[in-house]
């Protein structure tokens, strides 16, 4: 950890990977998580996506991390006076204009450019290049995660191991939900049609899931999005550096 309490940073390569679900896999997740295929199909089709190489944060943004930028005369999330008596558990009621300031502040003290993952960016590092549907493989299992069917709650970053990605990258199934750059907009993805832009009006895409919901959420490919003002105490954020 640096000064600024920041996570480790895992570099992903330039590549190509698979982005979203088949559109022959929607009825089958829809008998195993609920819903009708419907459900499911802002996550098709699956397509491919080329990345340049990034760095991401191996866990999201902790509390402990969050205080620097609080201290600093940054935004004070909702109870943060209660994140404070767990300075190792991601710091959560991040709204997505809070976690955009962050990564300014954060990028100007340290000099490094920081910003929050695109969409794209967020799911290779979760899945790898052979489309699992869990970071650590495609069945479920509560040892690599922490969702509604652990029962534990909120843990401190980095506390499943054995949950990495193909690349290492922590916390990506469950814990609480990170924002992304990326507007709510349809597949496929295409870094060119203004879905990154931090000026547009718009939901932005939020991804992994969160300790309260269940196993589905926790797909390498959900999709969830919420207005950029908005907020709870699931939500937190995760940051990158172009590599």
């Amino acid at each position: 950890m640096s000064t600024f309490d920041l996570p480790e940073f895992v570099t992903i390569p330039r590549t190509i990977f698979l982005m979203g679900t088949p559109e022959s896999d929607l009825s089958r997740l829809a008998k195993a998580y609920g819903g009708t295929r419907e459900s499911y199909r802002e996550e098709s089709p699956q397509h491919q996506v080329h990345l340049e190489a990034y760095a991401i944060g191996k866990t999201p943004i902790s509390v402990a991390a969050y205080q620097h930028f609080v201290d600093a005369g940054g935004s004070t999330p909702a109870q943060f006076a209660r994140q404070l008596e767990q300075p190792a558990l991601p710091v959560v009621n991040i709204t997505w204009h809070m976690a955009r300031a962050y990564c300014a502040w954060i990028s100007g003290v340290t000099g490094t450019m920081f910003r929050l993952p695109t969409e794209a960016e967020w799911e290779c590092a979760a899945r790898g290049t052979d489309s699992r549907q869990y970071p650590w493989g495609d069945e479920f299992d509560i040892a690599h995660a922490t969702t509604r069917e652990s029962g534990v709650g909120l843990m401190p970053v980095g506390s499943y191991p054995s949950g990495a990605s193909p690349w290492g990258v922590l916390d990506m199934a469950g814990s609480v939900w990170e924002w992304t750059e990326s507007l709510d907009l349809l597949y496929p993805y295409d870094q060119h049609d203004g879905r990154n832009d931090e000026t547009a009006i718009g939901r932005r895409v939020i991804r992994g899931g969160c300790y309260v919901n269940p196993q589905g959420y926790a797909r390498c490919a959900c999709r969830f999005r919420m207005a950029p003002d908005m907020t709870n105490p699931f939500l937190g954020l995760r940051i990158v550096t172009d590599g």
